[in-house]
């Protein structure tokens, strides 16, 4: 082929391999700008019976806890589960009469936020965990009690001084890197979700894997008693609750936002997001 025709074919390619590149998807737009925005859709969902709104939402790995029964049986939804039930409904969906929230705690990339839902005959009460993740902000973490007509939410005059002795056993935990401990404070499906921790963004475990380093450590005799925690709040609403610590380790202030239920006559941690509420450029 004479080189003059081959140099017009490869003139002629490249507006081809240009228009390709142009052509690239784009990441799609951050939905959810605050916290509260990702509550009002997840109010909106459960109003239309639509699995496509919860899905924007909710984080597609939070699990929602609660507990049935005076002797705290323990039941949890993945959100398949709740996507399925969602359009079984969508036919004749029942939305709320009155529906509001608390912002209980915000600060940086985490919040900590009180939902309310009413129907004629009961009453929802959710404690969420929602966190800035690249598509926007989501909710991670749901702890829910139903209340009758007429219920009001009660706790035992023991339930601070009970919760924050499962808080104590979860930094005990952290001092002395126990997996056991981690099995003792908190349900065996809890995971941690983790923002703008050692320069990633946001990422998500299960307890399995942060219990797998706490073995590795206390394997070779780590431990880490000069990290100070502060207990800074505890909610409780009945059977659930909700708290926030926080930690300065290796010179960097994390918080800590858990979510709690009473099962079986015992606290434990069923949700947790944590991170740096200050996080660099």
């Amino acid at each position: 082929m004479p080189r003059s025709l081959l140099l017009l074919m490869t003139l002629a390619l490249l507006p081809a391999c240009s228009h390709t590149r142009a052509m690239s998807p784009s990441p799609p737009p951050r939905q959810n700008l605050t916290p509260e925005e990702a509550v009002r859709t997840y109010f909106l969902a459960s109003d239309t019976s639509s699995s496509h709104l919860l899905r924007s939402a909710f984080h597609p790995g939070a699990v929602m806890h609660w507990v049935e029964g005076d002797g705290g049986v323990p039941r949890a939804l993945t959100q398949l589960e709740w996507w399925q039930r969602l359009d079984e409904g969508a036919s004749h969906p029942l939305p709320a009469t009155e529906r509001h929230m608390t912002v209980l705690d915000h600060e940086g990339p985490l919040a900590l936020v009180e939902a309310v839902s009413r129907w004629p005959g009961h009453t929802f009460d959710d404690l969420l965990l929602v966190v800035d993740t690249p598509a926007g902000w989501r909710i991670v973490g749901k702890v829910f009690q139903r209340l009758e007509a007429g219920e009001q939410a009660t706790a035992s005059a023991s339930a601070q001084e009970e919760i924050r002795a499962v808080l104590a056993g979860k930094i005990e935990a952290h001092a002395i890197y126990s997996p056991a401990l981690l099995h003792q404070t908190h349900t065996p499906d809890c995971l941690y979700f983790r923002v703008h921790v050692q320069g990633v963004p946001f990422s998500w475990e299960p307890l399995s894997e942060a219990a797998a380093r706490y073995a590795a450590n206390q394997d070779v005799g780590v431990q880490d008693r000069a990290s100070p925690w502060r207990i800074l709040k505890v909610e409780v609403r009945g059977s659930v609750a909700a708290a926030k610590l926080d930690v300065v380790f290796e010179g960097v202030r994390y918080i800590d936002h858990l979510l709690l239920v009473r099962t079986n006559g015992q606290w434990k941690i069923a949700a947790a997001a944590w991170g740096n509420p200050r996080p660099g450029p």
